[in-house]
């Protein structure tokens, strides 16, 4: 890397747009691309998808695509999962939203009737005000406190938040033992290995920043079995669960699987839960 940067070439742009390239032909291999083309059409623009923002030469030449992809994944999950609810008029919730554009996908594709209502949750003020802005109906509240009472959801989303959360186990629990839990779609990020912290906590103290922030920071980073333990001790089973790489398995840009793996996530998980007690019931220490 010194040496390209040493004949002028930017390495971080060389780096998103390999990265760029290898999701787009992942996204074509795994049967994403057209599911991609209709999130563009419901919601043009996902400049504003985190509260920090993102640079609008870096959205371009990267994040548009990668934000786009990993959310085809999540709601082609949603769309699977709600599927398999025999109901009409699903109240859904999202756990964890910053920007209300999964709501608006799922009423853009979703059956007619299939969704009456999308109650967003976010414990930021600036991501709650976004949704409501866009005329999307959202409550400002830490995901651990949600009150399911309220709302009396059918279906319910958390993506890319469990990692967020200081007790997830605890998180997962208190909406499998109320009656409106029943039914929960999670996407994490795809680790082969369990680790606790992400990238940030990996670091010296001394290399840490002052301030880490929910978004910012990963506390547990779980492989597929141990999110589907963790998960059944809560009081869910999987139903499905399935895995999005954000590298195609064939061809040269497969040589990308270990530059994802060091510096981003290799891809992506999604877990279908639903409720089952049968071993969260024989655990006395809640």
């Amino acid at each position: 890397m010194p040496a390209l940067r040493a004949i002028g070439i930017d390495t971080r742009a060389l780096y998103q747009t390999l990265s760029k390239y290898s999701i787009v032909a992942a996204a074509k291999e795994q049967g994403l691309s057209n599911l991609v083309a209709s999130t563009r059409d419901i919601a043009p623009d996902l400049t504003d998808q985190y509260t920090y923002g993102i640079d609008a030469e870096e959205y371009q030449r990267y994040w548009e695509f990668k934000l786009r992809a990993l959310h085809a994944f999540q709601v082609k999950s949603a769309l699977d999962a709600m599927a398999m609810i025999d109901r009409e008029n699903l109240v859904v919730v999202d756990i964890g939203d910053s920007s209300g554009n999964h709501g608006a996908y799922l009423r853009g594709l979703a059956p007619t009737g299939k969704i009456s209502r999308v109650v967003s949750i976010n414990m930021d003020p600036v991501a709650v005000q976004k949704i409501k802005d866009r005329g999307g109906e959202a409550l400002l509240v830490r995901a651990e406190e949600l009150n399911l009472d309220e709302i009396s959801p059918d279906f319910m989303m958390c993506f890319e938040t469990l990692e967020h959360l200081t007790d997830p186990l605890r998180f997962l629990h208190r909406l499998a033992t109320n009656r409106f839990g029943e039914h929960l779609v999670v996407s994490v990020p795809y680790r082969r290995t369990s680790r606790f912290g992400g990238k940030v906590l990996q670091r010296s103290a001394h290399m840490m920043p002052e301030k880490m922030t929910p978004e910012e920071l990963h506390i547990l980073e779980l492989c597929p079995a141990d999110w589907s333990r963790l998960a059944l001790l809560a009081g869910y089973r999987t139903t499905f669960s399935r895995r999005y790489l954000q590298y195609p398995r064939f061809g040269f840009l497969r040589g990308m699987a270990p530059i994802w793996k060091h510096l981003d996530f290799e891809g992506f998980l999604c877990l279908y839960l639903q409720r089952d007690p049968s071993v969260s019931d024989r655990y006395t220490g809640w």
